[in-house]
C-alpha cells in the first residue's frame, strides 16, 4: 500500500510539472499521446488489454505512465449427491497497476528507437465465497458457508527499449522488450468458517500465512502497441 501511495504522489506531481512547463512556453504545444498495449498470449489464447499516456516534452525526452487493471471473476456450482442441493463457490481476483517511466528517444524519424527505465507499483485481492460447501470445493454441504481474503501489493522497477514506426500523421505502431524486477507480497489473509449446525462455535475465523515472492526475468515479449498522438 505504502509502495503504491509513494508511486501515485510522485506520478501526480511529476504530470502537473510537465504540464505547467508546456503552458507557460506559450508558443509551443504540448505533444501528449494516448496508447493501447496489447498482449497475445498465442500458447492460451489471452489477450491483455492496458493503456499507456506518454507526454513529450521534447524530441528525445518522454515521460510516461501505464495504468493497468485485471479482473477476474469465477463462478462454479456443487451439486449434491443423491438430492436437489446446490452449493457455489466464487472466485475473484483484481489487481491494480501503475508505472511511472521515462524514455529516451535516440532518433526522431518515421522509425523512433528509443530506451528507457520505469517504476511500478500496483494493489489487488484475491477473495473466495463458498456457498453450502466447505474448503475443499468438491462436497455439498447444506449448514457449511466459508470466505477468504488475501490483499497483494506489488513494487517493482524496469529497464526497456523499443521503437515507434509513424504511419501517418498522429498515428504510429510499436514494440518494446525489457527486463523487470517485480516484488510481490501476499499480506496475512483470514478464511471465515460458519457452520450453521454448531452450537459451540459457528463461526471460526483462521489466519492465512503472509506470502512473499521476487521474479526477475524479461518482460514485454510479443506485446504490440497502438498509438495516436494528439
Amino acid at each position: 500500500m505504502k509502495s503504491f501511495k509513494i508511486c501515485f504522489i510522485i506520478f501526480f506531481i511529476t504530470f502537473n510539472a510537465t504540464i505547467i512547463a508546456q503552458s507557460e512556453e506559450g508558443d509551443k504545444k504540448a505533444n501528449l499521446s494516448l496508447e493501447t498495449q496489447i498482449y497475445p498470449r498465442i500458447n492460451t489464447g489471452v489477450i491483455e488489454p492496458n493503456i499507456k499516456w506518454r507526454i513529450m516534452f521534447s524530441d528525445a525526452h518522454v515521460l510516461r505512465s501505464n495504468w493497468i487493471i485485471s479482473y477476474q471473476n469465477e463462478k462454479k456450482e456443487i451439486l449434491e449427491t443423491g438430492g436437489d442441493g446446490v452449493g457455489t463457490v466464487e472466485s475473484l481476483q483484481q489487481q491494480y497497476l501503475i508505472t511511472l517511466g521515462y524514455e529516451y528517444i535516440l532518433k526522431k524519424n518515421w522509425i523512433s528507437p528509443y530506451i528507457g527505465f520505469e517504476i511500478m507499483a500496483g494493489l489487488g485481492k484475491n477473495e473466495v465465497y463458498g456457498s453450502r460447501t466447505d474448503t475443499t470445493n468438491t462436497t455439498f454441504i447444506s449448514d457449511m458457508n466459508y470466505s477468504s481474503k488475501i490483499p497483494i501489493s506489488q513494487f517493482g522497477v524496469g529497464a526497456f527499449s523499443g521503437f515507434d514506426i509513424s504511419l501517418v500523421d498522429g498515428f504510429y505502431l510499436g514494440t518494446e522488450l525489457g527486463i523487470q524486477y517485480l516484488y510481490t507480497k501476499h499480506s496475512r489473509g483470514e478464511i471465515k468458517i460458519e457452520d450453521a449446525s454448531s452450537t459451540t462455535s459457528p463461526m471460526v475465523t483462521t489466519p492465512i500465512p503472509e506470502n512473499k515472492s521476487v521474479k526477475f526475468g524479461v518482460s514485454g515479449v510479443g506485446v504490440i502497441r497502438i498509438g495516436w498522438r494528439f
